[in-house]
């Protein structure tokens, strides 16, 4: 009797079942594992993240604080203005005086762009203000003020709003003392208004990578609760109107100002789940909260669920049939086959991360021979992948002996950083290369071969060349718009000839000015934010790779990090330098007779503070009396007398002589030293701007001193040149037109 075929294969099917199970249930179970650990990673990563945007926003915050501290210790620290003040105070100081004095502070609050700046005594009575105060600010900030004058240092205030018109605003408080003969004497105080809205508020609000529900505010505790510094993203409301009560124990918010630290899990003001990470900001009762989304976080896991979902369905049904089968020869064959196409799958993955790289990569033998390139490879040089394996290394570049000398080294030193190259294409061009390199070696330790990066160094550059068009682009376009002006002001002089309406033609001409001066204005500003923003990332981010990567970095990648940020606190420098000089072209000359010995007395006495301890002596020869701008021409000779202190230091003893002349319709003035001189030949450069004749580690300086001068004297209808020989010192001359001429 034959046995069924069911009752024949039961045993078989039994144990097929079992095996089936189990496998479906081990799949299971490290499907819910996987997902549970991609769920994980997701919130390690936003963490981390969040962690470093927070870190980001509070150094940023701290650096704009210490920014404005820095902008008021040039006051605090200036025993000129306090002495100039002083008189100012006491009656006794002349109007060039006092128009010195307000111009200083003019200045400061239009290249700062300050909301106001005011002056009261030491009985907190404002003596002058830029701009007529909106509020009786003794009686606002009288704590703060008080305190500055107590403790005698600077003070920032806290935010408040203007009850008139409904704008936050902080105060810097400045004490303004005086040292006279060891003793210190209080004058009064400076008060700076600040609106937040021009940098803090954009900083806080940037939230530097992609996202939906990022954000990061700024908040303080206020009796029994939190205010919220900042305008919300989440919210329509303004600055400091949205207040929160410290019992609500679950805003972030709350537990900033109840001492929680780091990463947190709450809701926020609009009642939603977020992670988000607490950071107190130093010297301050300011904390940042950055924070995210709970659900953003998470928004990935969906498509993974139903991939992971999609993926163990099928993983079981195939184990289903593999098991069903149960032919040990398709398993072994069906792994077989499995591997192959992971091992395929891994050789394609390393080919794509090779080729994904910007920067052109090559691996090379023990003998110099290329063993394979990327694509980055292949369009700098201008060959194929296939022309260039086997070639040697250093024929593509300009030097190949340098270049032989580069690998030769990483298999020396097992690593070279920042080997520099150039490499020249079969077309002939020439492309400026940084080489990174180190060997790789087998499983028992046996070099094989070297790995070499290529960092790409033409955008460095086409970013200098590029901020050198922007100031050419702004002198320009000065050139032009002075010539457009020119032109209008003819028209103008023409029509109110003809019609003898002076008075319409004069507001014309005055409103013309105006729009020309705004739009400069607003391209200066426009030039120094978009500028000096990448630069401040650049730093940032800097301070970030040193502070969080210590042990990934050698010395001298922690040499070449400082190195960066030098620099860019330098091109910092001279954007500001830069924006200095082109504002000139809009200043409006008020010219009078000027008593140039008074002014050259007045300079060189606040040289002498400056410089204590140098042997320095002035001699002022007979000197005609000058026409033009007073604070100008005091800075022409400000910048040529420390001209001759700075290019002297090096005499035991500076003689410095000033005098003038008349010659027909012009006085001739000079200024001479028995410094360093320079040499004639080198003359076309001396009034360029960013043009140094010295270096800049003997000497200090941006290079744009003389230029300055230069555009004053051109603005005055005068000529600028001057005469030397080298360690003979040097003599330079400008010349103003006689009153009598202009008359």
């Amino acid at each position: 009797m034959a046995i069924p075929l069911f009752e024949n294969n039961k045993p078989l099917l039994f144990t097929a079942a079992v095996i089936f199970i189990i496998v479906s249930l081990f799949i299971i179970v490290v499907a819910f594992l996987l997902y549970q650990s991609q769920k994980k990673d997701l919130k390690s990563a936003a963490e981390q993240q969040i962690n470093a945007i927070a870190d980001l926003k509070v150094r940023e915050i701290e650096s704009w604080r210490k920014e404005r501290i820095d902008d008021a210790r040039f006051i605090f620290t200036n025993q000129i203005f306090a002495y100039g003040v002083g008189r100012y105070l006491a009656g006794s100081l002349s109007p060039g005086g006092k128009e010195d004095i307000f111009s200083l502070l003019k200045a400061m609050r239009e290249s700062h762009h300050h909301k106001n700046i005011l002056l009261l005594d030491k009985d907190k009575k404002v003596r002058w203000s830029a701009e007529p105060p909106r509020m009786d600010f003794s009686e606002i900030h009288a704590p703060v003020i008080g305190e500055a004058l107590a403790t005698k240092s600077i003070i920032l205030s806290d935010f408040y709003i203007d009850k008139k018109t409904n704008d936050v605003h902080l105060t810097i408080s400045i004490p303004l003392l005086f040292s006279r003969n060891g003793r210190e004497s209080i004058l009064g105080v400076v008060i700076i208004v600040i609106d937040p809205e021009l940098r803090l508020y954009p900083a806080v609000k940037t939230w530097p990578v992609p996202g939906s529900s990022g954000e990061a505010l700024i908040i303080y505790r206020e009796g029994n609760e939190v205010v919220y510094l900042n305008q919300l993203r989440n919210a329509v409301n303004r600055p400091m109107l949205m207040r929160r009560s410290i019992d609500e124990r679950e805003l972030p918010a709350v537990k900033a100002v109840m001492g929680r630290r780091g990463i947190i899990r709450g809701v926020d003001y609009r009642g939603e789940t977020i992670i988000a990470s607490i950071r107190p900001i130093p010297d301050s009762n300011w904390y940042l909260i950055a924070k995210i989304d709970e659900k953003e976080i998470y928004a990935p896991m969906a498509q993974r669920f139903w991939i992971i979902t999609f993926f163990v369905i099928a993983i079981i049904i195939i184990c289903g049939a593999v098991i069903t089968h149960i032919w040990r020869y398709q398993e072994a064959k069906y792994y077989r086959r499995r591997m192959e196409q992971e091992d395929k799958s891994k050789a394609l993955y390393a080919r794509s991360l090779i080729e994904a790289s910007l920067d052109p990569l090559v691996t090379i033998n023990v003998d110099g021979k290329i063993m394979d390139v990327n694509s980055s490879t292949e369009l700098v040089t201008g060959l194929t992948r296939t022309q260039l394996i086997g070639s040697d290394f250093s024929e593509h570049f300009t030097q190949p002996e340098k270049a032989k000398e580069g690998y030769q080294l990483v298999f020396k030193k097992g690593a070279v950083r920042d080997y520099p190259l150039a490499i020249r294409s079969s077309s002939g061009q020439v492309t400026e290369v940084l080489y990174n390199a180190s060997v790789y070696k087998d499983a028992s330790g046996a070099p094989q071969g070297v790995f070499a990066a290529a960092r790409d160094v033409t955008e460095l550059r086409r970013t200098q060349q590029e901020l050198k068009k922007a100031h050419d682009d702004l002198e320009l376009r000065v050139r032009e718009r002075t010539k457009q002006l020119q032109t209008a002001n003819k028209a103008l002089e023409a029509e109110i000839r003809e019609k003898k309406e002076a008075e319409k033609l004069l507001q014309l001409r005055t409103l013309l000015l105006e729009a020309t001066n705004k739009e400069l204005e607003s391209f200066d500003y426009s030039i120094s934010h978009d500028l000096r923003a990448p630069l401040r990332a650049i730093d940032g981010y800097s301070r970030m790779i040193l502070r969080d990567q210590p042990d990934r970095l050698d010395n001298e990648g922690k040499r070449r990090l400082e190195l960066i940020r030098t620099n860019t606190q330098i091109m910092g420098k001279l954007i500001d330098n830069l924006l200095s000089f082109s504002r000139l072209v809009r200043l409006e000359l008020t010219k009078s007779s000027l008593n140039m010995e008074d002014l050259i007395n007045d300079v060189w006495h606040e040289l002498q503070i400056i410089n204590p301890g140098r042997n320095m002596f002035i001699s002022i020869k007979e000197i005609p009396a000058g026409w033009g701008d007073r604070i100008l021409v005091k800075q022409v000779y400000s910048n040529l007398l420390s001209n001759a202190v700075k290019y002297t230091r090096t005499k035991s003893e500076a003689l410095i002589e000033a005098g003038g002349y008349t010659d027909g319709d012009e006085n001739i003035y000079y200024v001479k030293d028995n410094g360093v001189g320079f040499d004639m030949e080198y003359y076309d450069k001396l009034f360029g701007v960013f043009q140094r004749l010295h270096s800049s580690d003997d000497y200090e300086g941006t290079g744009v001193g003389l230029a300055i001068v230069q555009r004053i004297i051109h603005r005055h209808g005068g000529r600028v040149w001057a005469e030397s020989k080298v360690d003979e010192g040097a003599i330079f001359y400008f010349t103003l037109q006689t009153e009598e001429k202009l008359i």
